[in-house]
């Protein structure tokens, strides 16, 4: 992958952080209402949170993947 500037780098950090935290954090929140609903333990809360989690390192990966391709295109 070519090299990022300082401030690519910077926004990819903070996109992966704040995707992450508000992906698990939604993940979980539902997951604990389905449990409620359901009366069961913390497992919807527990496989929704892996969920966010997930989707934070896809999107992390998407995002990754756009970079690498415009940095080769622009070359």
């Amino acid at each position: 992958m070519p090299s990022l500037r300082a401030w690519e780098a910077l926004g990819i950090v903070t996109q992966f952080g704040v995707t992450c935290a508000v992906a698990v954090w939604l993940g979980f929140l539902l997951g604990n209402w389905i449990d409620g609903a359901l009366g069961t333990s913390p497992a919807f809360s527990l496989i929704l949170a892996l969920g966010g989690m997930i989707s934070a390192v896809t999107g992390t990966y998407q995002l990754l993947k756009v970079i690498a391709r415009r940095k080769g295109a622009s070359r």
